[in-house]
């Protein structure tokens, strides 16, 4: 049986420059003071405050060997207490330029660098590894397939990235998206962005993922990862100055009113009927898409205390 966690996904990429952008979430920022993610401090504080709100660890998503998300990775890690366990949201096969033979080397570094490590998340004996924008992955040529509907070229893909690097599933290797087809491949389903400016009660589908990851494992007898994800509101209404360009899949912006908590709950609420075996709160500090529960100088520390509200309800309630 998985035991209850709840983690966040983590940014740790920001520096002074970052906030003068204007492609930041609005006027708000983060309570105490803009900051560089590089500074141990800054990564001692973030700890701090997402034990507070009940949080077992961090999501982190890492880009690549020697790059900033890496160091501080590192430095997130070791200095996490026994309690604070974090993993890794794998990113490298998104980075322009990159081939499937990089792929299997910063995965094989990913497993090499950090699956030893004791504050890297581990369900039972296998570390745990998440993935998002699956279809993006490159061949050995660099080319990608045609779009998020060429699933079949994804899963054969990443079946021969897995083949190389972790051919006996030593590893939890959870994928994102709402196509169960990755689980040929992959031991869990998770999605990223569960609202979209289109269709403001996606969210509510949580129970029809969730039952596609459940029938999936009934299917093949192999133990599959149901992760829900929770959010307190959205807003990436300034990412879209052509200044701003980034690495996310282009997406109309959007802003969803958070509502004091109202709009939290409902993601809770659509998440926890269905039983996950992992929760991650999209997020702790994503400061461009504005689904932050940082404390910040709009909010103060409200999510931080919702988060461990929600949190001691999903841990009581199993």
């Amino acid at each position: 049986m998985v035991p209850p966690l709840v983690l966040a996904n983590y940014f740790p990429w920001y520096d002074p420059d970052t906030w003068e952008t204007g492609c930041t979430s609005g006027d708000d920022r983060p309570h105490s003071g803009v900051y560089d993610s590089d500074a141990p401090e800054v990564i001692g504080l973030h700890i701090e405050q997402a034990r507070r709100a009940g949080l077992d660890g961090f999501a982190v998503h890492w880009f690549a060997q020697d790059n900033r998300t890496d160091a501080n990775t590192r430095k997130l890690l070791d200095a996490s207490p026994k309690e604070f366990n974090s993993s890794i949201t794998f990113l490298y096969h998104i980075l322009p330029g990159v081939k499937m033979e990089g792929v299997i080397e910063s995965l094989s570094y990913v497993r090499e660098t950090y699956y030893s490590h004791p504050r890297f998340l581990r369900i039972g004996e296998r570390p745990v590894l998440f993935f998002a924008d699956m279809y993006r992955v490159p061949d050995k040529d660099g080319e990608r397939p045609s779009g998020d509907q060429d699933v079949a070229t994804a899963v054969a893909r990443w079946a021969e990235i897995r083949a190389s690097v972790d051919p006996g599933h030593e590893a939890w290797w959870i994928a994102e998206g709402l196509r169960p087809e990755y689980l040929e491949v992959f031991d869990g389903l998770y999605v990223y962005r569960i609202d979209h400016a289109c269709c403001p009660d996606a969210c509510l589908s949580a129970p029809r993922w969730a039952n596609e990851v459940r029938e999936w494992e009934k299917k093949t007898g192999q133990a599959k990862l149901w992760v829900g994800t929770v959010m307190p509101g959205w807003d990436d209404l300034d990412s879209k100055a052509p200044h701003c360009a980034d690495l996310r899949v282009s997406a109309e912006p959007f802003a969803r009113d958070r509502g004091d908590g109202t709009y939290y709950a409902r993601t809770w609420e659509a998440v926890l009927p269905t039983d996950p075996d992992v929760v991650v709160l999209h997020s702790f500090n994503e400061w461009v898409e504005g689904s932050y529960i940082e404390p910040s100088l709009l909010f103060g520390d409200r999510y931080l205390h919702l988060t461990r509200e929600w949190i001691a309800e999903f841990k009581t309630g199993l």
